[in-house]
């Protein structure tokens, strides 16, 4: 058995990469990324290939088993690369895999949408309704999409999309995990919704149950339960920036995002204002349990900041303490006017 590693060399291909690792459970494991692991066991055959662009036939075709990571999962302004890496790399790489007998596919609970009638939580049956202009959830939507369609034509390959609340923990490094290794918290007047996350660990956990086990269909992943929003707060120690309504921080932010300041764009706020938490029962009925709790998800993440991480979390900073100041402008406009 082959099995191929999408974005092998990010925090959840390694963390899986190491779980796999001397096992035998697979005879060759093929990693593909842009850039080259830290972690290479003797099973990696690895190859250094955009999946955007690269020939991947050569590399899938004897391939049984697909975990797909790779993405652009950070929000940028490049939207026409986000495009070509999330949604055109995977009708790609379905493409290539021709003798595939399973397909695990890293999804998000960004595809259900931040809307103020959400039920809390959101089971696998709710529509998918991302925000418009919140790239990811439009992306991971349609990356559904094109998979729905290519397991329909080959209904003997078992075909698993794990929705993942946002992934946190010591390895995590993305815009929100940034933040929160930043102790700040954007404040948003009204945001009342509850927040939900997934420790990285138990992310691996719940694709290590996908290649052990056949689930076919859509699974929620998260940690138990939610946390509410003074809770959140209270874990991340301090806050910045003040509490400000929901279009002065969207109207803050798109000027930040404009000029390169941040990396926390103006679509992110409904995520930040409404609920979109998601129930785990489905896959716990598969065998699956998380290990962590959600408050233990967020200080595994703040306790940990790797140098690489500072200049990052001074953007954070920026997009806390410039709402505050977008902020206060506007309300001196409004005085004047």
């Amino acid at each position: 058995m082959a099995l191929a590693i999408t974005g092998v060399a990010g925090y959840l291909g390694q963390g899986l990469l190491r779980r796999l690792a001397g096992t035998g459970t697979f005879d060759r494991i093929v990693g593909l990324d842009v850039v080259p692991p830290a972690f290479s066991p003797r099973e990696l055959d690895f190859h250094l290939v955009d999946i955007a662009g690269s020939k991947l036939k050569p590399l899938l075709e004897d391939v049984d088993v697909l975990v797909h990571l790779a993405g652009v999962h950070d929000p940028t302004p490049d939207l026409d690369l986000m495009a070509r890496v999330n949604v055109a790399g995977t009708r790609r790489l379905l493409e290539a895999a021709a003798k595939l007998t399973k397909l695990v596919v890293a999804g998000s609970a960004t595809v259900y949408g931040a809307w103020p009638n959400n039920p809390v939580p959101l089971t696998e049956e709710a529509p998918v309704r991302p925000n418009p202009g919140f790239t990811l959830g439009v992306h991971k939507a349609e990356i559904e999409r094109l998979v729905g369609e290519w397991a329909q034509a080959r209904p003997g390959v078992v075909t698993t999309i794990l929705r993942q609340a946002t992934v946190i923990g010591p390895h995590a490094d993305h815009a929100f995990a940034r933040m929160v290794r930043a102790r700040l918290s954007i404040g948003i007047r009204g945001a009342v919704a509850p927040v939900q996350f997934l420790h990285e660990d138990d992310a691996v956990s719940a694709l290590m149950l996908s290649l052990e086990r056949d689930l076919d269909g859509i699974f929620n992943v998260a940690a138990d339960g939610w946390l509410d929003r003074p809770s959140f707060r209270r874990l991340l120690g301090r806050r910045i920036a003040p509490s400000v309504g929901a279009n002065t921080a969207e109207r803050a932010l798109s000027r930040l995002w404009g000029a390169g300041l941040v990396d926390v764009p103006a679509a992110s706020v409904p995520y930040l204002v409404d609920p979109w938490v998601v129930a785990i029962d489905r896959l716990k009925a598969a065998g699956w349990q998380p290990r962590y709790s959600n408050e233990e998800a967020v200080l595994a993440c703040a306790v940990r900041r790797p140098v690489s991480w500072k200049v990052p979390a001074a953007s954070a900073a920026a997009a806390a303490t410039g709402i505050g100041v977008a902020a206060a402008r506007w309300r001196a406009v409004r005085r004047e006017g």
